[in-house]
């Protein structure tokens, strides 16, 4: 049976794991091993900020417009302006910087901030937007146009790094400590022949791994777990950094209707393909400016621990939008759309790997295998372990309403606005594999977020229109949490400033481009803590850490219309 998990809103401030015995786990080398109330918001987090070359250059505010691929994830009410058959393709470069903040020495907080940021960055290609849409229906009746398609849009992007790292910590900031405090308060043993299996909990894998890379040691006398590799006089050296890959990808099945140019009605069932991994890697390294620690005190002396665990998330979720524009005059369009809550099945894979090397110093009371350099190497794999099938994470997102108006000016420029609520606070898990509270979380930390997208799209050229446009999301955490420190950092706000041109070779072919340069912040976070409800002379805790991503997005749209 795997532990039951608490989760504790507004007692504390983390929001993460409490024992049964008053201590808090969180940080984000720590529940990795189950689908987390911050993931399930990282999953719903979205600003619809992807889709065509057109539609992105001028913000995607294009719940009012239409005659865009990007129309079948927002109003697809769009699909039914195309007066053609439409075929397009949207590939995309991304370029990924996430600066940072917080790694400074621990007894030197006065170091500039220009040597306190670290930062990684990433590059990545992928879709943003493909389809087609086929005019079945032609008429000059009431209904003047149906239209039907299948189009593909990127709904969200995961690819990121953090790197991060703190210098000349004391011994009781180690992650050991907190495997220690761990493995006690959750009544961990060895076997009668000291060994300890990682067994079917793995939430105790860490714990597990760390015991055997000699991290954390069981005391049979006292029945207490110990650190006894690491002296009190060691300065600890500890880095970290989080590895982000995936998306979710939406194929949406869409229809629109044109009645008289006038009124448009349009549907879409959307299948959401949902790609995500998660990276975690830690390291220590024990040094001592003081000299060594005497053979005899401390036979074992650990150099460097390192680890790394990995969450693999793989799954699919489906929705429904409904969407209406009205044209009461030529110049004007008014649009509204509403989007069901997503409902996603997902399959959890998780493993750790912790690697390390210690020094023998004395006589090797254990009769340890020593290499010829005086070390020995220890290494501990979990293995997988696998939340599928009966017993895979099922949740449903946030809904959303969308409005939009566009104005058109003497037909040669185009003014578009859009705004939309998402009422994050009503995301809820549905089945989980085991007992954790997170719909208290998510109703108690979360709010109904705002995000406004507008654009503008001006003809320089009859062949030439050239775009700008930009998209800020509000933040999404209740005033209380807003510098919470979560297990994981979450996405607070978003603003985008995009812009683009296009070029028509013809009635049939036209070939588009936009950049967009997004920000996003986030909540600060931790590598690790182990907070004592009674006693804070009893926490442990890392450095705290900020960061905010910055995307830079390349993108070009070919179109054939016939």
């Amino acid at each position: 049976m795997r532990k039951i998990y608490t989760t504790l809103v507004a007692l504390f401030i983390t929001l993460s794991t409490l024992s049964a015995q008053g201590v808090n786990f969180g940080g984000i080398t720590l529940d990795n091993d189950i689908l987390h109330w911050g993931d399930l918001y990282n999953l719903s987090f979205t600003t619809h900020s992807y889709g065509t070359a057109r539609s992105m250059a001028m913000g995607n505010a294009f719940t009012a417009l239409g005659a865009d691929m990007v129309s079948a994830s927002m109003n697809p009410a769009g699909i039914g302006m195309y007066v053609d058959s439409d075929v397009s393709i949207t590939p995309m470069m991304q370029f990924t910087k996430s600066p940072t903040e917080g790694g400074v020495p621990y007894y030197d907080k006065s170091t500039p901030k220009r040597d306190r940021e670290f930062s990684d960055h990433t590059e990545r290609f992928g879709m943003a937007s493909a389809g087609a849409v086929f005019t079945v229906y032609r008429s000059t009746k009431a209904l003047t146009n149906l239209n039907v398609g299948f189009v593909y849009n990127r709904i969200a992007d995961f690819n990121q790094n953090t790197l991060n790292a703190s210098y000349g910590n004391p011994a009781t900031s180690s992650m050991a400590n907190v495997y220690c405090t761990l493995a006690d308060v959750d009544g961990i043993m060895p076997n009668k022949e000291g060994r300890l299996p990682f067994g079917n909990d793995p939430y105790h894998w860490g714990a597990t791994a760390a015991y055997k890379n000699g991290l954390i040691n069981y005391d049979q006398a006292t029945g207490d777990w110990v650190v006894d590799r690491i002296s009190p006089d060691a300065v600890i050296n500890q880095s970290s950094s989080m590895e982000t890959r995936g998306s979710i990808g939406e194929y949406a099945l869409t229809v629109g209707f044109n009645f008289i140019d006038r009124i448009y009605v349009g549907a879409s069932l959307g299948i959401q393909d949902v790609r995500y991994r998660r990276n975690v890697f830690y390291g220590e390294s024990y040094n001592y400016p003081q000299g060594y620690p005497s053979g005899a005190d401390y036979p074992y002396q650990l150099e460097y621990m390192n680890s790394m665990q990995r969450t693999n998330l793989t799954g699919s979720g489906f929705n429904f939008k409904l969407g209406v524009t009205a044209r009461p005059v030529d110049w004007l369009r008014i649009g509204v759309a509403y989007h069901t809550p997503t409902y996603y099945s997902l399959a959890l894979r998780y493993d750790v790997d912790m690697w390390s090397a210690t020094y023998s110093a004395g006589n090797n009371p254990e009769d340890y295998d020593i290499g010829k350099d005086g070390y020995m190497y220890d290494e501990a794999y979990s293995g997988i372990w696998e939340d599928s099938g009966s017993y895979s994470w099922r949740f449903r997102s946030p809904s959303r309403l969308l409005t939009g108006v566009a104005f058109t000016i003497a037909q040669r420029v185009i003014l578009s606005a859009d705004y939309e609520r998402s009422w994050y606070q009503s995301t809820r898990l549905q089945s989980a594999p085991i007992d954790v509270a997170h719909n208290d979380a998510l109703r108690d930390v979360f709010k109904g977020s705002n995000t406004v997208r507008v654009g503008v799209e001006g003809y320089v050229l009859p062949f030439l229109p050239v775009r700008v446009g930009y998209i800020w999301s509000g933040s999404t955490l209740r005033d209380e949490f807003r510098d919470m420190i979560a297990t994981h950092p979450l996405p607070t706000k978003e603003s985008i400033i995009t812009a683009g041109f296009g070029l028509k070779f013809n009635s049939n072919v036209y070939l588009d481009f936009a950049y967009q340069y997004a920000t996003t912040h986030f909540t600060p976070f931790q590598t690790f803590y182990a907070i004592d409800s009674v006693d804070p002379n009893l926490d442990i805790e890392s450095e705290i850490f900020s960061f905010r991503t910055m995307r830079h997005k390349a993108v070009v749209t070919l179109g054939f219309r016939f």
